[in-house]
C-alpha cells in the first residue's frame, strides 16, 4: 500500500518517510509523480487524472507520516469561500445530485497545493515547468504534422479548443525563460515555434486573443521589443494565412449569428436574473431551454457569466475574491524578486502573463470549465505561490 511507510533516520536529521515495498523516500516519489503528471497534462485527461490521483495519495501518505504539518497559503480563505458557495448553489439549485457530481472537477485544485509543497524551490519550479513544456511540445508537434498530413496523423490527443487553451500556458511559460536565458539551446526555441504553429492551425480565436494578452504582458514586464516582434508576426500571419484572415474577418458576423455568443450571453443573463443563487454546477444545460440556443450548448462561453449562472452572485463574489487575491499575491511577488534572477524571475513573469491571458480568453470562452485547461491553470497558480513564498523568505 502507498500508505505503508517506514522511517529512515539520516544522520543528524529527522526521520524520512519511505515506501517500504519500493525502498524509495516518499517525498521523492511524490515529486517524480508530480513531474509525470505535469508532462502528461497535454496528452490525455485519463492519464493525467490517474497520475494526479496517485500523486495525491502519495502526498497524503507523506503528509500523514510527517504529522500533518500545516502549509497555509494566501489563497486558503478565498478558495474555501468559493467551495462553500459552490456547495450552497448545488443544494439550492436545479439538480442537487448532478451539481454535487459536477463539483468533482474542482477537486483538481489540489494541484495548487501539491505544487506549493513539493515544488517549493525555484529549481524544482523550473523543472516542473520543463516537464509541462516537454509534453506540450510533443502534442503540439503532432498537431502540426496532422495539419500537414491528416491521413497519416489523425487527431490523437486533446481537442482543438482544449489544446489551444493549454498552449496559451506553454507559450506564456517558455517565452520569459527564453528571454532570461533560463532555457538555453535550440530545443526551447523550436518548441516555441511549434506551439505557435499548433495554435494557428487550431483556429481558435478566443485563445488567440488570450495569447496576445499573454505576450503583451510579458512584453510590458520584460521588454517592449517582444511586443513589437509579436505584433509584426501577427500581421504577417494574418496577411499570409487565409484561414486565419477569414476567421478574424468573420468574428463580428459569427458573434451575432443566431444561437451564437450574443444569444447565449443574453440567455445566460436571463438565467442569472431568474436564479440569483445559481442553478448549480453542471446545470448549464438550462440554456438549451431557450429556443434560439442550439442543443449542443451547455455553458455561457464566458467565465464570469458561467460562474454566476452556476454559483449565483455569491459564487461570483467568491470567484472574484479568489482571482483578485491571487493577482495581488503574484504582482507583489514579482515586484519583490530581483530582475536579475534567471530562475525565479521568468516564473514570476510567466505566472502573471498566463493569468492575464487566461482571463482575457475567458471573456469569450468558458476555459474555467475545461478540466484539462484547469490543470494547467492550477499548475501555474501553485507556481505563483512558490514564487511568493520564495521572495518572502529572501526579504
Amino acid at each position: 500500500m502507498v500508505s505503508e511507510v517506514v522511517a529512515a533516520r539520516p544522520p543528524g536529521g529527522p526521520p524520512e518517510p519511505r515506501l517500504a515495498w519500493l525502498g524509495v523516500e516518499l517525498r521523492s516519489a511524490v515529486w517524480w509523480l508530480l513531474c509525470a503528471f505535469a508532462f502528461s497534462v497535454p496528452f490525455s485527461i485519463f492519464i493525467a487524472q490517474l497520475l494526479l490521483t496517485l500523486t495525491t495519495v502519495a502526498a497524503a501518505a507523506e503528509w500523514r507520516a510527517r504529522g500533518f504539518p500545516r502549509a497555509p497559503t494566501p489563497l486558503d480563505a478565498p478558495i474555501a469561500g468559493f467551495a462553500l458557495s459552490a456547495l450552497l448553489a448545488a443544494v439550492v439549485g436545479l439538480d442537487t445530485r448532478a451539481s454535487l457530481w459536477g463539483l468533482r472537477s474542482y477537486l483538481q485544485i489540489v494541484i495548487v497545493y501539491l505544487v506549493y509543497v513539493h515544488a517549493s524551490t525555484p529549481e524544482r519550479a523550473s523543472k516542473l515547468i520543463a516537464c509541462f513544456l516537454a509534453g506540450s511540445a510533443v502534442t503540439a508537434g503532432y498537431t502540426v504534422l496532422g495539419a500537414a498530413a491528416p491521413s497519416l496523423f489523425p487527431r490523437l490527443f486533446l481537442g482543438h479548443m482544449t489544446q489551444s487553451g493549454q498552449l496559451l500556458f506553454a507559450i506564456g511559460l517558455v517565452l520569459p525563460r527564453l528571454m532570461h536565458g533560463a532555457a538555453p539551446g535550440w530545443r526551447p526555441r523550436l518548441a516555441l515555434v511549434v506551439y505557435v504553429l499548433a495554435l494557428i492551425v487550431n483556429l481558435k480565436r478566443g485563445v488567440w486573443l488570450g495569447v496576445v494578452a499573454t505576450v503583451g504582458t510579458v512584453a510590458a514586464l520584460i521588454s517592449r521589443r517582444v511586443g513589437l516582434i509579436a505584433a509584426a508576426l501577427i500581421v504577417v500571419t494574418v496577411v499570409a494565412v487565409s484561414p486565419v484572415r477569414a476567421r478574424i474577418a468573420n468574428s463580428a458576423r459569427d458573434l451575432l449569428l443566431p444561437g451564437n455568443r450574443h444569444d447565449i450571453w443574453l440567455a445566460a443573463v436571463d438565467v442569472v436574473q431568474r436564479f440569483p443563487m445559481g442553478v448549480g454546477r453542471k446545470n448549464g444545460a438550462i440554456l438549451r431551454d431557450y429556443p434560439n440556443i442550439p442543443q449542443h450548448h451547455k455553458h455561457a462561453h464566458n467565465n464570469l457569466l458561467q460562474v454566476t449562472l452556476e454559483g449565483g452572485f455569491l459564487g461570483l463574489a467568491a470567484f472574484l475574491w479568489w482571482m483578485a487575491r491571487f493577482a495581488a499575491v503574484s504582482w507583489r511577488a514579482y515586484r519583490r524578486n530581483s530582475r536579475d534572477d534567471a530562475i525565479l524571475q521568468p516564473v514570476a513573469v510567466a505566472v502573471l502573463a498566463t493569468f492575464v491571458g487566461f482571463h482575457v480568453a475567458g471573456l469569450v470562452e468558458y476555459n474555467f470549465g475545461d478540466s484539462e485547461v484547469l490543470e494547467a491553470f492550477f499548475l501555474t497558480m501553485g507556481l505563483g505561490l512558490v514564487v511568493d513564498a520564495s521572495t518572502r523568505r529572501s526579504e
